[in-house]
């Protein structure tokens, strides 16, 4: 009878089993199916665009969106590529009448929103509105709503405006419970990447670089929002300091925003702005569904290659949210083959990883420069290992507010012997014929001349890294004021300090304030190309690799929903694990 049981219990699992997969694959060829279709945009429309979502670099070509499997639940992300391209198509739509706003809590980067209020500013050329509305309105949600001609809210909503700061989490004492020793090396007084694991507060060297962006972001913050709601900034300042946007209706006084009103008012006030009788629908469209409706060209003979360097940066392949040093560099090199690329647009949104790999890319995108025009544009952060990737470039462009920098590197490795002896009774022994023929594990300390030979090779890592800086950039720019762009003046702004993009044009490290559209404006110009058309790189994945990466998109949310405020300490303590050999990595987020 037991094992009739197990039959029929194994029977179920399998048919369970069966059925999962049929439905992926029904879904997989469904999507595929259905891919190319064109959503229809009705006359008197107003475009919705809900950004309360991590924005990627270019959309997620997840064949499973809105599709729903218990608490697996992969969404569509539109990228902020196909975000640009949807407004500026609507711009000349005559379809699209307006643009509505749908605020939130909006977390994304603030370079990010940057290239998206600006995507606004330039609809708004065009005679059509674009209104704003939310319930509770993070601080960069209100940003960028400020590039509307109207912001409302819910009228027992509310926004959270109170300037720029950062909260860090330190392990020290925690690895010191744990019986773990961090042995750090590092090269640079500003790399301080490194103090979360062997510190409890941070250095007063950190602090002043801290301190230093979080300034020139607040500046830029205050004049942005000043001059939309006609605020000067003294005021807005005060306002902020003293937590004085506290209810709606005091908004609305302070002039922070237009109105109160519930939802259905606000689609009032755009049915009368469109034209559309109060008693009839409004038509709206969704984002996802507009981006359809873009018209790609992809044939011709001038081709300017679009990359996205997007993630952490990693040895091998990479999975998805990494860059793959040698995948990246296969690419990079099949590029510069292709005669039909004339110029190559790197876009960077990456706060480094392996110095290894980065060095590896670094490599290939040398070659390149040789053979056609090399242009970088930065995201919301191009440091360390994302900005040596990036140094050799023809021009790099980068918003006001992206971070970038962070010329420095690190090592870190664990020694757990004290946790594996007393709390988990695990003891090693060993047997070698050489003094450091064990060595390199994580169950024993280095002894000195260890230590030595690991930080001689973190100083020469360290080394090539400001070579390369210097090499690259002292072919753009010859000099910073009196210095020449060269290694000694490359360690003045370097020892892994962090800076914003307006900061790096007046260190040499940025040469424009732009986005991807001026990078590859720029790319066109020096291939001497009239007409061209981009593509995106990488390509779009296999099927396989959609599905894979769709439910793996799923665990992580998992994941990150039952560990709630723990998430941010199971996040750096998987990244610890993983680390192998010297980084060129910031390892906690600016939250900018």
């Amino acid at each position: 009878m037991r094992q009739f049981f197990k039959f029929v219990f194994a029977t179920i699992v399998g048919l369970i089993l069966f059925m999962v997969i049929g439905i992926i694959f029904l879904v997989s060829l469904a999507a595929a199916a259905g891919g190319d279709k064109k959503a229809e945009v009705k006359a008197n429309s107003v475009l919705k665009l809900d950004l309360n979502y991590k924005i990627p670099e270019k959309t997620d070509d997840n064949p499973f969106a809105g599709l729903s499997l218990g608490n697996l639940k992969p969404s569509k992300a539109i990228g902020l590529t196909e975000i640009r391209e949807s407004i500026a198509k609507a711009k000349t739509d005559d379809n699209i009448k307006g643009i509505y706003l749908d605020l939130g809590i909006n977390d994304n980067g603030l370079a990010t929103l940057q290239v998206i209020r600006e995507s606004l500013l330039d609809f708004r050329k065009s005679g059509k509105f674009v209104y704003s509305y939310g319930e509770v309105l993070s601080q960069k949600a209100y940003y960028l709503s400020t590039v509307s001609d109207q912001i409302f809210i819910n009228p027992n909503g509310g926004m959270q405006l109170t300037g720029f700061g950062r909260q860090i989490m330190y392990y020290k004492g925690m690895f010191e419970k744990l019986g773990i020793e961090v042995q750090d090396f590092h090269c640079g007084a500003f790399k301080s990447a490194i103090e979360p694991f062997i510190r409890t507060d941070m250095t007063p060297a950190n602090r002043q670089q801290m301190m230093h962006i979080y300034e020139d972001i607040y500046s830029h913050f205050l004049v942005t929002i000043g001059k939309d709601r006609k605020i000067d900034t003294a005021t807005l300042s005060n306002i902020i300091n003293n937590i004085t946007a506290e209810n709606p209706q005091k908004d609305k006084e302070l002039n922070l925003i237009d109105d109160v009103v519930y939802y259905d008012q606000l689609v009032d006030k755009m049915k009368e702005k469109v034209g559309v009788d109060k008693k009839k629908d409004l038509e709206m469209i969704e984002l996802s569904k507009y981006a359809s409706t873009l018209d790609k060209k992809v044939s011709g003979s001038n081709k300017i290659a679009v990359v996205y360097a997007e993630g952490e940066i990693v040895g091998g392949e990479g999975q998805d949210g990494e860059i793959g040093g040698e995948k990246f560099a296969k690419l990079i090199s099949k590029l510069r083959k292709d005669e039909k690329v004339k110029a190559i647009v790197l876009r960077v949104n990456s706060p480094g990883g392996s110095a290894l790999a980065s060095d590896i890319m670094w490599r290939e995108l040398v070659l390149a420069k040789k053979d056609k025009p090399l242009i970088i544009s930065f995201g919301d952060v191009a440091a360390s290992g994302g900005y040596y990737i990036s140094c050799m470039g023809n021009r790099i462009f980068a918003q006001p507010n992206t971070i970038t920098g962070s010329i420095g590197v690190f090592g870190l490795i664990p020694n757990a012997k004290k946790m594996l002896n007393e709390k988990l009774g695990i003891t090693t022994d060993e047997v070698k014929v050489t003094k450091h023929g064990v060595f390199g594990g994580i169950t024993k300390p280095l002894d000195a001349e260890e230590s030595a030979y690991v930080q001689r090779s973190v100083e020469k890592i360290y080394g090539e890294f400001k070579s390369r800086v210097a090499d690259g950039r002292s072919q753009v720019v010859k000099k910073v004021g009196n210095a020449n762009m060269d290694t000694a003046y490359i360690e003045t702004i370097a020892q892994g300090r962090v800076w914003t993009g307006t900061q790096g044009i007046e260190l040499g490290l940025v040469d424009e304030i732009g986005g991807l559209d001026e990078a590859i404006a720029y790319a066109a110009k020096t291939a001497n190309l009239k007409e061209f058309y981009t593509k995106a790189y990488p390509e779009e994945k296999s099927m396989q690799e959609k599905i894979a990466e769709a439910f793996g998109d799923a665990k992580a949310n998992w994941v990150k929903q039952e560990l709630g405020e723990q998430y941010e300490v199971y996040k750096t303590l998987e990244w610890v694990k993983k680390t192998k050999g010297v980084q060129a990595r910031m390892v906690y987020d600016l939250g900018l």
